[in-house]
């Protein structure tokens, strides 16, 4: 669980976080895009990055939400 996270902040009957669902839709946006680095040549050591992007835009998320 990451810090300030509540526990009740369960999405589905998996254990996923709030955090970890946006996280997850974040990812998925960015590797959906016309510009996304797997679509251009492959992630290539890129995936580190990525997921840490997808958590910091998670964290906004949970930020805009007042968490």
């Amino acid at each position: 669980m990451h810090k300030g996270e509540k526990e009740n902040h369960i999405v589905d009957s998996h254990g996923m976080t709030l955090r970890e669902y946006f996280a997850a839709k974040a990812m998925a946006a960015y590797i959906s895009t016309a510009g996304a680095p797997c679509i251009v040549g492959g992630l290539d050591g890129a995936e580190d990055e990525l997921a840490r992007q997808s958590y910091k835009m998670a964290d906004a998320m949970l930020r805009a939400r007042g968490q």
